[in-house]
């Protein structure tokens, strides 16, 4: 791994930032020179400082400093996001063994419980061990974090409805806030939200989340959430020529996982096309 000020450097030289410019109003061009040759350390608020000039984040610094590798906890992290629930169990396993050579993190830990919900392959033992998760960590942090928003993504499938749609506007409310950048997480929510009301025939109050979800999906260039998101508003809207077109660009498209949610959500509200 490569030392703070070897890190700053590189990056720096890299976009063609002198030491003026990064030391401008911050310290002396002296001072960073030495930084960057590891003759002295920064302040935890100018190292903050100077990262954030350089235009990345923590999160990036590190994983250039680590020679463009994940730590093992991020590799954890990582796997474990991109895992489907209960269909990898070796990784799942696996997974569970990484976790166990951390200890005392409190990531990991709330990590080995996602894991150990999703091994259980039964939506009632999962909730018991990831609701207290909610309760006693999630819940109380006033300000969630990137880690904690994925995780909730994960996690989402346990909750009540109306504690879903709670989620939902406070995850939707923090990402516009503070991580506008995160469209596909944002798309996610805003689409899973639109089919809770759409589940409970709150079809008007749809309507706004399923247009965000349409923005979101062509920014990101998911087309199959895009034709998903305009199928459902052809449901709260009464236009069946409009779903079924949904349906079959889906099909077309090959999206066969969606292409069936579909269909399953325009039979079961097949009676508000014949109000027309």
């Amino acid at each position: 791994m490569k030392t703070f000020g070897e890190t700053i450097q590189k990056i720096r030289k890299s976009r063609g930032i002198t030491q003026a410019e990064l030391s401008n109003n911050l310290l002396n061009r002296t001072t960073l020179s030495k930084i960057e040759n590891s003759l002295e350390e920064p302040s935890y608020q100018n190292a903050s400082l100077l990262i954030k000039r350089l235009g990345i984040t923590q999160e990036e610094f590190d994983y250039i400093r680590n020679n463009y590798n994940l730590s093992p906890k991020e590799q954890i992290i990582y796997d474990t996001l991109n895992i489907a629930y209960n269909s990898q169990n070796q990784k799942i396993d696996s997974l569970l063994k990484r976790c166990q050579l951390i200890s005392n993190d409190d990531d990991i830990q709330m990590i080995t419980s996602i894991l150990e919900a999703f091994k259980t392959g039964n939506i009632i033992e999962a909730r018991k061990i990831i609701i207290p998760v909610w309760k006693h960590r999630i819940s109380k942090i006033e300000n969630w974090n990137i880690l904690d928003l994925y995780v909730l993504n994960m996690i989402f499938f346990v909750f009540d409805e109306e504690t879903m749609i709670g989620i939902s506007n406070r995850t939707i409310d923090t990402i516009e806030t503070k991580y506008p950048f995160l469209k596909s997480l944002n798309e996610s929510f805003a689409l899973n939200k639109a089919a809770i009301l759409v589940h409970k025939r709150k079809f008007s109050e749809a309507i706004p989340d399923l247009q965000k979800a349409c923005k979101l999906a062509r920014a990101t260039c998911r087309y199959d959430k895009l034709f998903l998101a305009k199928g459902r508003l052809a449901i709260c809207q009464k236009n069946k020529e409009e779903a079924v077109k949904c349906l079959n660009t889906l099909k077309a498209m090959e999206a066969l996982d969606v292409y069936r949610g579909l269909q399953t959500e325009i039979k079961e509200f097949a009676d508000r096309f014949n109000e027309n």
